[in-house]
């Protein structure tokens, strides 16, 4: 059994009778990276600043390395091990990146010293390993406040590092970044995992996707499921609460639809034509009734808002049944409008990964050409 670094049992936090946090249960193994994603309200922040002593809880515990943190004042918690980065960078614009990081490794803790004294050898090998792990070498000497917004996170992130936790909580690390600086801060949590024990707070799925194995869903407080990303985002009270309504469709009819639309996104561009397409052909597909159909229509486009690798979608199907409509409804999509090179690539993937027997493929391509041969008969 991997060893826990933090549990935090039944725990409670009351506002004046508005419970921020209901009963929450948690626990993180040492060394493992947590991902903590919920809509706004679910009680994420609220859950960072208990674990920190910003917020004391009205019930529960929290216990860090074994020990209640509970009524121990912040700076104490920190001193303990806990170390968190807010989500707007905050690092000192007027000194240069090299300088931001001496400050927090030279014992003295003190910004004047830090400017005016020579770092001790220890300080400076340490500086120049931050350097390289956040990859801000070549702009060691430039001042912070030239940095992109991406870099003054690294570099927040590597003045987290140098105070030396044991646990690291990030809070929304890749908001406003682009998708270069996404994967390079991504890159940065993933290596620091190698030593350090982390929970992030994230909006950014694809960003999610990238650095999480176990990713922990908050909802009115308290957790609504926990698991891999691939069996979280199929997860129907995930959709729902993320959706704020209902959803028709049970976890394995979300994964078939998300692979349909993969299809429809492999040029990186789902086109109108293809979206009312793919409408069409799922609304008849599932509904029960031509109401029941008009309804779904709505619910079928928020489905299709991204794209999601056939390699994490298809082992998610659990029998061959749903693996040949996956199949069925993927070949009705690309025979129904121009498919490009890029889609027909997808198409043979899929079928590639679905390892259905060939005669199933081959009869449910079959359909296809004599739908084709129908229509042009009828010309």
């Amino acid at each position: 059994m991997s060893e826990r670094i933090l549990e935090i049992e039944n725990l409670t936090v009351n506002f004046d009778g508005f419970k921020a946090l209901n009963n929450l249960n948690f626990h993180l193994n040492k060394g493992e990276l947590r991902v903590i994603i919920g809509p706004n309200g679910a009680g994420k922040t609220t859950f960072l600043d208990v674990i920190t002593g910003k917020v004391q809880p009205t019930e529960g515990r929290v216990l860090f390395k074994g020990k209640n943190i509970k009524n121990k004042k912040e700076y104490s918690i920190a001193r303990m091990g806990i170390g968190r980065k807010f989500q707007t960078p905050r690092v000192y614009l007027n000194l240069t990146v090299r300088e931001n990081l001496d400050l927090v490794t030279n014992k003295n803790k003190n910004v004047i010293s830090t400017l005016f004294s020579k770092p001790e050898k220890g300080d400076k090998n340490i500086v120049l390993s931050l350097l390289e792990t956040i990859g801000l070498t070549p702009k060691a000497d430039l001042q912070a406040a030239l940095l992109s917004h991406g870099e003054k996170q690294r570099l927040e992130i590597g003045m987290l590092v140098a105070q030396s936790p044991d646990l690291l909580l990030v809070d929304e690390p890749v908001a406003g970044l682009t998708d270069e600086e996404t994967e390079n801060v991504g890159n940065l949590l993933i290596a620091l995992a190698e030593s350090h024990s982390i929970i992030v707070i994230e909006h950014d799925m694809e960003f999610v996707r990238q650095i999480a194995n176990q990713v922990t869903v908050l909802h009115q407080g308290s957790v609504l499921c926990e698991g891999i990303m691939d069996e979280v985002q199929n997860d129907p009270r995930v959709i729902e609460v993320y959706l704020g309504q209902e959803t028709s469709f049970d976890t394995e009819e979300i994964v078939i639809i998300r692979i349909v639309a993969s299809i429809a996104w492999a040029d990186f561009n789902l086109t109108s034509q293809e979206q009312e397409i793919i409408i069409n052909q799922l609304s008849a597909e599932f509904a029960d009734n031509p109401d029941h159909e008009e309804q779904i229509k709505e619910e079928l486009v928020n489905f299709l808002a991204e794209s999601i690798s056939l390699e994490e979608l298809v082992p998610q199907l659990e029998n061959e049944e749903s693996k040949i409509k996956a199949l069925r409804l993927s070949y009705q999509l690309i025979k129904e409008h121009d498919k490009n090179d890029l889609e027909n690539d997808y198409f043979q993937e899929l079928i590639r990964l679905l390892n259905l027997p060939s005669e199933t493929v081959n009869s449910i391509l079959d359909e296809g050409k004599d739908h084709e041969k129908w229509t042009m008969d009828n010309k």
